[in-house]
C-alpha cells in the first residue's frame, strides 16, 4: 500500500467520526444549549446568534459552535470583552460538553484540509 493510499484511507474513519460527533453536538445543542447560553448572558456573540426552541438543529449546532469559540479561543474572547468574567466562572461539567466535541470537529476539519492539500501538492513534488 502506498503513502497516497494510506493518506486517502485515513480520511474514511475521520469522515465517520466527524458525522458521529456532529450528531452528538446536535444532541448537546437540543438538550443543553439553553443552560450554556444562560451562563454566557453578557456575550454579544451569543445574543446575536440566540434562537428559540423552534430553531432548526443546524442553527442550534451553530450556536454551540459560537459558545465553543468563546470558550476555546482567547482572541475571540478578546473581541467580546463582556464575556471574560463569564468564561472564567463557566462550570467545568458544562465546559466539557462543549470543548471535547469542538476539539474533535476541529481536528477532523484540519485533517481533511491536510488530505486535500496533500492531494493537490503531491503532483508538484
Amino acid at each position: 500500500m502506498t503513502l497516497d493510499q494510506l493518506i486517502g484511507l485515513s480520511g474514511v474513519p475521520l469522515f465517520v467520526l466527524f458525522f458521529l460527533n456532529y450528531a452528538f453536538s446536535a444532541y448537546i445543542a437540543t438538550h443543553k444549549l439553553e443552560e450554556i447560553q444562560s451562563h454566557l448572558s453578557n456575550s454579544r456573540f451569543i445574543a446575536s446568534y440566540r434562537g428559540d426552541n423552534s430553531s432548526p438543529i443546524i442553527f442550534k449546532v451553530r450556536n454551540l459552535g459560537v459558545a465553543y469559540s468563546l470558550l476555546a479561543f482567547k482572541f475571540i474572547r478578546n473581541m467580546d470583552p463582556g464575556v471574560t468574567d463569564e468564561v472564567e466562572k463557566f462550570p467545568r461539567e458544562l465546559r466539557r460538553w462543549i470543548i471535547i466535541p469542538g476539539h474533535i470537529n476541529l481536528f477532523c476539519i484540519l485533517w481533511f484540509a491536510s488530505i486535500l492539500a496533500w492531494v493537490n501538492i503531491k503532483d508538484y513534488l
